[in-house]
């Protein structure tokens, strides 16, 4: 007698492929918060730094050039920052410049508020 498609075989694959891409986003949800520490900082004199008009001191932003910024904005407020929310110190990576780590207590023109 022959199985059929849905058999033992089929649930049995299923079951390995769907418990080894769990495995795989639980290593990778696990991975230590030391490996986002390590990206380099941004350079204000970065291209892409440098259009979004970042800077490390939110302070700094130049209000002319930049008038959506407004005075308490910082990264460490921004939906894109991926440090704690709130932060107002140290580094942390962002969404906008993939690679790098940004000042919490920096601004660029994408910043975005968290919800």
């Amino acid at each position: 007698m022959s199985e059929s498609k849905n058999g033992p075989d089929s649930s049995r694959r299923a079951f390995l492929t769907t418990a080894a891409v769990a495995a795989s986003v639980a290593v990778i949800g696990l991975r230590p918060r030391t490996a986002q520490a390590a990206m380099p900082h941004l350079s204000e004199a970065d291209p892409l730094a440098k259009s979004l008009g970042y800077k490390a001191n939110a302070s700094q932003v130049d209000k002319a050039k930049f008038p959506t910024y407004k005075p308490g904005e910082h990264c460490g407020l921004c939906r894109f920052f991926q440090g704690k929310p709130g932060q107002t110190s140290g580094f942390a990576g962002c969404q906008i410049f993939a690679g790098y780590s940004v000042d919490a207590g920096g601004w660029c023109a994408s910043f975005n508020a968290r919800g």
